[in-house]
C-alpha cells in the first residue's frame, strides 16, 4: 500500500484520514488507514488544516454553530463593544447562548462589570477570503481525498490513482508547495449555514444541519485516445455549512467552470440531479 500524496509505503500507517476535518463537524467522511500515510496526515493537520481553522471566518463559523474540536472545545468568537468602539473581547457559546465572555483588558473588564457597557457585538463574516494559500491547499487536499474515496471500490484503484501524472501538479502543490505559489479556487454562499435537512432522511430523529457535501463536475466529454480517456477539466465542488467551494483538479484554472455556471443559470451541482450536470 502506498500513500496517495507522497507515494511512499504506507502499509504500517495507523491513522484514518478525515476528508473534512473533525473540527468542522465531520465524523463520517474518512479514508481507511494507509490511504494517506501518518506523516502526510500529520502534515495536513498541523501545517494546513490548523491554519485554516484559525482564520477569523472559520473560528467564528465554528463558534457560532457550537462545533467542538477533537478535544471537545468550542472556539471563542471574536467580538467587540461598539458604542464606543473601545475594545475587543471573545465570546464562548454553548447551545447558542453566551456561556463566557473573555476580556484581556482589565480596565475594560471593570467598566463592563460596573455596568457601563451592557451590549457587545459579534461580527458575522459571510464568506472566507478568496486569496488564502492555506485554503487553496486545504481544498486541494480535500478534493484529492474525495476523489480517492470515489474510486476506491475499483480494482487496482490505488496504483492507477498514484501513477496518474495529471494529478501530480495539485498533489505536489498541496503536499510540498511545489511549482505553484497559489492554486485558484472559488467560493460563494448557496444557502444559509443553519439550513436543515428533513428529519426523515437517513432515519434521523430530528432535523440536522447540512455540514458538508461534495461532488465532481466534468463539464466536457473526455478525449478518447485508445483505452485512455483524457479529462481536460475536473472540478471538485463542496459545501461547508452553506458556502460552496470549487477547485479544478487539473491545471486549467476556473474559466471553464465560470462558463458552465453561466450556461446553467449559476445553479450549484449540489442542488442538481447528476444527469443535469453530467449529461454526456
Amino acid at each position: 500500500m502506498r500513500c496517495i500524496f507522497c507515494k511512499k509505503d504506507s502499509s504500517s500507517s495507523k491513522s484514518k484520514e478525515h476528508i473534512v476535518p473533525e473540527s468542522l463537524g465531520n465524523k463520517s467522511h474518512t479514508l481507511p488507514k494507509g490511504v494517506v500515510c501518518d506523516k502526510c496526515n500529520n502534515y495536513f493537520a498541523n501545517k494546513i488544516e490548523k491554519k485554516v481553522l484559525e482564520l477569523t471566518y472559520f473560528k467564528s463559523l465554528r463558534g457560532r454553530n457550537v462545533i467542538e474540536n477533537k478535544k471537545g472545545k468550542i472556539p471563542r468568537i471574536p467580538g467587540f463593544i461598539a458604542i464606543p468602539n473601545i475594545g475587543e473581547l471573545e465570546i464562548n457559546l454553548n447551545e447558542n447562548r453566551v456561556n463566557e465572555v473573555n476580556i484581556e483588558d482589565k480596565e475594560l473588564f471593570e467598566r463592563m462589570r460596573k455596568g457601563e457597557f451592557k451590549q457587545f457585538y459579534i461580527p458575522h463574516i459571510e464568506q472566507p477570503p478568496l486569496d488564502d494559500i492555506n485554503i487553496s491547499k486545504f481544498l486541494g487536499k480535500i478534493s484529492l481525498e474525495a476523489l480517492a474515496q470515489r474510486v476506491m471500490n475499483v480494482e487496482n484503484w490505488q496504483n492507477d490513482f498514484i501513477d496518474n501524472e495529471s494529478l501530480d501538479p495539485l498533489r505536489n502543490f498541496v503536499r510540498y508547495g511545489k511549482d505553484y505559489s497559489f492554486w485558484p479556487y472559488h467560493t460563494r454562499k448557496i444557502y444559509d449555514e443553519d439550513n436543515s435537512i428533513d428529519s426523515n432522511i437517513n432515519d434521523l430523529s430530528s432535523p440536522s444541519q447540512i455540514m458538508h457535501e461534495y461532488d465532481f463536475l466534468i463539464p466536457n466529454k473526455p478525449i478518447i485516445d485508445g483505452e485512455i480517456h483524457r479529462i481536460e477539466d475536473m472540478f471538485f465542488v463542496c459545501a461547508i455549512m452553506g458556502v460552496e467551494y470549487t477547485i479544478n483538479l487539473t491545471e486549467k484554472g476556473l474559466e471553464v467552470y465560470f462558463e458552465w455556471l453561466k450556461k446553467n443559470n449559476n445553479r450549484s451541482i449540489l442542488m442538481m440531479e447528476k444527469n443535469e450536470f453530467h449529461n454526456f
